[in-house]
């Protein structure tokens, strides 16, 4: 019984221990402020990675999900905000995102902790009365209604193929930033050039809306 019990585990925990090295290796890698920077104008925001798993395996593999990570911090550390990942964890089910109830599902697992909760799946959804269904590669999620367990939770989402600019994509509608087709940048929907960043404007603006996000997220 106790070799079964390992052999039924061994997956999960090899994931688990995957996992906690990229987890490491992001601690390693992420964008540091200067002293000065760090001291006058650093906005430091705390991130929570869930990564979608089917059968034991990630939906997501890792080196995309760190490429992602790292795009995000050097597209956001030249306006002085950084994303600090305090935990990488599978997460069973979940692996897509095509409905109204599995929106909901994913915000009863983001908890207003303090951190943002990014979920790596397999497949995203998007449905409105205009546009149909459509796949998308990442969306930024926030609740309205009036379910009380899941009042003013928020999540971002990427899909498991979405370029590595997507997850920065989507941190930049979490911190207040619209689609703008004016420009070449990231937050554009349109064909991108082979190095978009956010324009000094968008930047102002990310720094005001990260404050917001950590202010109406902060943890209770």
């Amino acid at each position: 019984m106790a070799t079964q019990q390992r052999r039924k585990h061994g997956p999960h925990q090899a994931l688990v221990a995957r996992l906690l090295g990229l987890l490491a290796l992001v601690l390693m890698t992420l964008a540091v402020p200067s002293r000065a920077s760090a001291r006058d104008r650093a906005i430091r925001v705390p991130v929570t990675i869930h990564v979608a798993t089917h059968e034991g395996r990630s939906v997501v593999s890792e080196r995309r999900i760190l490429a992602s990570i790292r795009r995000a911090n050097r597209e956001l550390a030249a306006f002085d905000i950084y994303l600090d990942v305090e935990k990488i964890q599978p997460m069973v089910g979940g692996t897509r995102i095509e409905t109204p109830d599995h929106r909901f599902e994913l915000a009863r697992r983001a908890p207003r902790d303090g951190t943002v909760h990014v979920f790596f799946v397999d497949r995203v959804r998007l449905t409105s009365k205009r546009k149909g269904d459509r796949r998308v590669s990442g969306m930024h999620w926030r609740y309205h209604g009036l379910i009380k367990d899941i009042r003013a939770r928020e999540y971002v989402a990427v899909a498991h193929n979405a370029p590595t600019t997507t997850l920065v994509h989507e941190f930049g509608h979490a911190f207040g930033l619209a689609h703008d087709t004016n420009d070449d940048n990231l937050m554009c929907s349109c064909r991108r050039g082979l190095d978009p960043a956010f324009t000094e404007r968008q930047g102002r603006r990310l720094r005001a809306g990260a404050r917001r996000y950590k202010k109406r997220n902060r943890k209770r």
